[in-house]
């Protein structure tokens, strides 16, 4: 196991999270013990997740600091302590009663084992272990860099809207890039009410992480809050027309919000009038095709962060991000780069624009794991792809958020 003692969780000042301190020894162990047996792709339906969300949550604003003259932004997430009280409300620290029927063991124990390991992130959301956790339940500073380089493309002459877009977040951990490309599309887009029916350009987003659990305790809900701040929620809010089980929120002040069955049906119902399509894909990237979730369009964003702090898991993420990107085979890609023959090109030869953005936000270097962004940019190299630096924070540990261009 190995920390990472630098997040965002109930902090104001970035500046002071930027030391780094690394368990090396248990690292080393971890890493040595041999590889880890990884959990398979799978996809987790949104009915499902909406299913496990709890009927109150709690949730805290995130103040994330801009470049641009806006200066800052807040989005709402939900609290860890009020996750941690889920899972035990809903037994996950109970031991398994010795009494109960073998049969009984047996069929609960998969979830009973999953959400233990769930519950126990949760005391130490920083602790990283290769194949079991990947640090998804913490909000990390490189998914803000995303947010801030992303927000500042909207004073560009090039940006057009981040709707209608096919979008990908891999190790998506708390979604916050996400749920702020989420917020901008319910601010910009007034609620569908469209006689003929014509709805807005599809908008697909896609969000990976390594833990289901990940998923069905932090990035939905997230989402269902995001939404909930917008003015897609207001016809939810007039209809039940009762503060206490729809309160009007202020997404700067922390607060509790009711999840009724009502709200999730208003929540799919926006969805629906957006043509906005959610999916969420959990286990590793080794197994994750996405020519198959996406078609051989392939994504046009690709969003990632902190996610290139193991040197051994570079390979599968940039098979997985090349394939997402230019909508071919991983397998093609692979044969493609191993047959290539080099040939020299000027310096100043740019190539044509890709119609696809693939982000990497990371820090420089990840203390005691052996990741960072020189490995990173080598892998990147050898498959003949190109990497720009778009943002760089240079104070304490230095971020990037770099810019991958495939041949």
């Amino acid at each position: 196991m190995f920390k990472f003692d630098f997040d965002i969780e109930d902090a104001e000042d970035l500046e002071n999270l930027l030391d780094v301190g690394v368990e090396s020894n248990k690292a080393q162990e971890s890493l040595s013990s041999g590889p880890p047996v990884l959990e398979p792709f799978s996809e987790i339906s949104l009915q499902q997740l909406l299913d496990s969300v709890p009927q109150l949550i709690s949730y805290s604003p995130l103040s994330i600091p801009l470049s641009s003259s806006r200066k800052t932004t807040t989005l709402v997430r939900r609290d860890l302590f009020d996750a941690r009280f889920q899972l035990i409300s809903e037994g996950a620290g109970d031991a398994i009663d010795a009494g109960q029927e073998q049969s009984d063991v047996t069929s609960s124990e998969p979830q009973t084992k999953s959400d233990r390991k769930a519950l126990e992130f949760l005391d130490a959301p920083s602790d990283l272990v290769p194949g079991v956790y990947e640090g998804g339940l913490k909000t990390w500073e490189c998914s803000l860099d995303l947010v801030d380089y992303m927000d500042g493309l909207k004073d560009t002459s090039e940006f057009q809207s981040f709707s209608g877009k096919r979008i990908l977040e891999l190790g998506c951990g708390t979604g916050i890039p996400s749920i702020y490309i989420l917020r901008e599309i319910f601010d910009s887009s007034a609620p569908n009410h469209d006689p003929s029916g014509n709805l807005p350009p599809k908008t697909e987003i896609h969000l990976q992480d390594y833990n289901d659990s990940v998923l069905q305790l932090v990035t939905l809900p997230n989402i269902l809050l995001t939404w909930y701040t917008s003015i897609h929620a207001d016809p939810y809010r007039y209809t039940t027309n009762d503060s206490e089980i729809a309160p009007t929120i202020d997404p700067s002040t922390p607060g509790e919000l009711p999840i009724t069955p009502e709200l999730k049906a208003a929540f799919l119902s926006s969805l629906q009038s957006l043509n906005i399509t959610l999916r969420f894909f959990s286990g590793s990237w080794n197994t994750f095709d996405p020519i198959h979730t996406i078609g051989p369009a392939g994504y046009n964003t690709l969003l990632t962060s902190e996610t290139i702090y193991r040197t051994d898991s570079l390979d599968p993420l940039l098979n997985l991000m090349q394939a997402a990107c230019t909508g071919k085979p991983a397998a093609t890609l692979e044969h493609l780069v191993s047959s290539l023959k080099v040939v020299e090109e000027p310096d100043s030869a740019e190539g044509p624009r890709p119609d696809y953005m693939c982000l990497v936000a990371a820090k420089v270097l990840y203390f005691g794991v052996g990741g960072g962004v020189s490995d990173f940019l080598k892998a990147v190299e050898s498959r003949k792809g190109r990497v720009d630096t778009v943002l760089e924070r240079k104070a304490g540990v230095g971020r990037k958020v770099m810019h991958v261009r495939w041949s």
